[in-house]
């Protein structure tokens, strides 16, 4: 037994090479047996990859099988495995469904047809307008036709009425309809009817423009004589309902014939339903003019009259005017039954009670003492007399123009009416400012009644942050002491303020330092500001009484200026030959002779003096930012000379 676990032990200790062992990639030293606790993971291995056999190589699916090993070469001849051509690295551009480009994107025609109407004796045929829609995304289209009031025929959008429902419609002929098939002009055929186009939106029009397609001028439609009978019916109905269809209420002899048999008083009355359905929504809109100057402080008044045709009731508002002093009160006159006489108001409560009235043999009030304002009451250039307040009708707007017009057959034209009176108000004076504090902020003290912020440009503030304007500058004074005094002044950009500060020099007697602190100064006798166009060499600016000449800029405000010449117009170029250019071509050959005479070694240029000295010679005193730009633009070489008949090029 001993010996046989021996042998065994002996077997399971013979030198093995590493092996992989489980799922965990731990591989099994030389020497140790294949029992659990001896693997150990590889830390060199950095491909924990599984394995897999489908590949895809050059774009064709291959499989690679670990378990099948190549044979071995048999022979010195191998045979070379067959190789594929390499794929295409054309680019291609990516194309963008149509779905996606045309989304939303319809095209709207406008388009009828003609139906055949064989059973009636009115009309023969009917003319229905229609709307078709096409959808670019898909190609899809669908017609259809708007609502007419009493057709009784499906239409709208709504489900089920809709004429042609949404999808690719075929051509009679094969295919299915397209763009290049709608146009207006032509006409189509949709599942046997014929369609004419007559006009199409301005979306449509552009898209088809673009696309090379011409489309014509909008066509006509032709009207429907069953419409159009209907319509002059209508009208006429409208304007002789009164003596062609007689009711109660409007004829004198049928309501007392009524009345004896019996007849209720409410049957008697107009009928209220009738018209309110009839004139639901219509309002007639009357401007009135309330001239009141007779009395103490009494002007002329603007008022807005409106009268509801649906229960004959009326309103008058007031219009609110700017600073008129008055309150904004909604109503002048609340809507309501409006009485012609004032008197008539004490008598409502108890009609056949009160001794003031007149009451007939029926127990019923005089209608004379309770008439009310009607639509007959009221024509522009009327006056009227309401509750003691006399307006005068002076306009009014298209749609009671219109329906006065084909009622009654009168129209209407506007009387110009001036409301505001020419004079001259007291305008405040606004207080100068007094310290501490900026100006704005006392500013807005005197503006509102509760102080506000002032506010500031922070994008300019943003993109002109750290922008500098620097200037040496001397003081323009008579006094010796004051001659010799050196200034830089400062002009911030970002929010136009300016500072002067006085470098120290040795045995001046002056203490240098912060002469005047960051910002904002006016002009001299003036409310305005200082500006970065006032700033450039030879400028001469008064702060605080003083006045400083600038008479040198560093490199940067040079530069910054050329750079933005609309707010720097003696930096500009442009605007310099603009000025210079006559009186070059007036002086130019003299110009011309004393710039050579004054070019010895006859190289074509000049000192900065030089050019100077002549234009000076020959009356043309120009100012110290105009010259340091001319010879900035012509010192082509940055040697200090300046190319002269480039600069006479200037007079061409």
């Amino acid at each position: 037994m001993i010996q046989i676990s021996s042998l065994c032990t002996n077997q399971l200790l013979v030198p093995t090479m590493s092996q992989t062992v489980g799922s965990q990639l731990s591989s099994v030293p030389r020497g140790l047996p294949l029992l659990p606790g001896n693997g150990f993971k590889d830390p060199t291995l950095t491909n924990f990859k599984k394995s897999h056999i489908f590949d895809v190589h050059q774009g064709i699916p291959v499989a690679h099988d670990p378990s099948v090993v190549a044979p071995p070469a048999s022979g010195p001849a191998m045979i070379e495995p067959p190789t594929m051509a390499p794929m295409p690295t054309a680019d291609i551009t990516p194309v963008q469904p149509a779905w996606v480009a045309f989304d939303r994107k319809v095209l709207r025609f406008n388009c009828f047809f003609k139906e055949a109407v064989n059973e009636s004796r009115l009309e023969n045929f009917r003319i229905r307008n229609c709307v078709l829609y096409y959808y670019l995304e898909d190609d899809s289209m669908h017609v259809s036709e708007p609502k007419i009031e009493n057709s009784g025929i499906p239409q709208g959008e709504r489900k089920g009425t809709v004429f042609l429902k949404r999808h690719r419609v075929p051509k009679s002929d094969g295919g299915f309809y397209g763009v290049a098939d709608l146009n207006v002009g032509k006409t189509i055929e949709l599942y046997g009817r014929v369609f004419l186009i007559t006009d199409a939106d301005n979306f449509t029009r552009n898209f088809m423009m673009n696309l090379g397609i011409e489309v014509g001028e909008a066509q006509s439609v032709p009207s429907d004589p069953y419409t159009m009978t209907r319509e002059d019916m209508k009208q006429q109905i409208m304007r002789n309902q009164k003596y062609f269809h007689p009711r109660c209420a409007d004829d004198d002899l049928i309501r007392n014939c009524e009345a004896r048999l019996g007849c209720s008083s409410t049957l008697l009355e107009p009928d209220k339903l009738d018209q309110f359905l009839k004139y639901d929504r219509k309002v007639l809109r009357f401007y009135l003019a309330w001239d009141d100057r007779k009395s103490l402080y009494g002007e002329l008044r603007p008022f807005v009259l409106h009268y509801y045709l649906s229960d004959d009731t009326m309103e008058i508002l007031e219009v609110r005017r700017a600073n008129a002093g008055r309150d904004p009160f909604p109503l002048f006159l609340k809507r309501g039954k409006v009485y012609k006489n004032l008197d008539s108001y004490l008598n409502v409560d108890a009609p056949t009670t009160h001794t003031t009235q007149l009451i007939d043999r029926t127990g019923r009030v005089d209608p004379a003492t309770m008439a009310t304002f009607t639509e007959a009451d009221f024509a522009v250039g009327k006056e009227v007399e309401i509750n003691a307040a006399t307006f005068l009708i002076y306009g009014c707007d298209e749609f009671t123009r219109d329906y006065y017009e084909q009622v009654y057959g009168a129209k209407f034209e506007d009387i110009p009416v001036q409301f505001d009176e020419s004079t001259e108000r007291p305008q405040i004076r606004i207080p100068p400012h007094v310290a501490p504090g900026a100006e704005e902020d006392s500013l807005g003290s005197f503006l509102y009644l509760i102080p506000k912020v002032p506010k500031k440009n922070f994008r300019r503030m943003m993109e002109n942050d750290r922008k500098i304007l620097r200037f040496m500058a001397r003081l323009d004074t008579d006094a010796p002491e004051d001659q010799g005094r050196i200034f830089v002044i400062k002009y911030f950009l970002a929010d136009d303020t300016m500072a002067a500060f006085e470098p120290p020099q040795k045995n001046s007697g002056i203490m240098g330092g912060k002469f005047i602190q960051r910002t904002r100064i006016k002009k001299p006798n003036s409310h305005e500001y200082y500006t970065q166009a006032d700033f450039y060499t030879g400028a001469v600016v008064e702060f605080n009484k003083f006045r400083f000449v600038l008479y040198q800029a560093d490199e940067y405000s040079l530069s910054y200026m050329e750079s933005d010449p609309e707010s720097h117009p003696m930096s500009d170029l442009g605007y310099i030959t603009e000025q210079l250019a006559p009186v070059l071509r007036e002086k130019k050959a003299v110009l011309t002779a004393a710039f050579q005479q004054a070019d010895v070694a006859n190289k074509g240029a000049i000192g900065y003096d030089v050019l100077q000295d002549c234009l000076s010679e020959n009356d043309m005193e120009l100012n110290d930012q105009v010259l340091i730009t001319l010879m900035r633009r012509f010192d082509l070489l940055k040697d200090g000379n300046v190319s002269y008949g480039d600069f006479l090029s200037l007079a061409e």
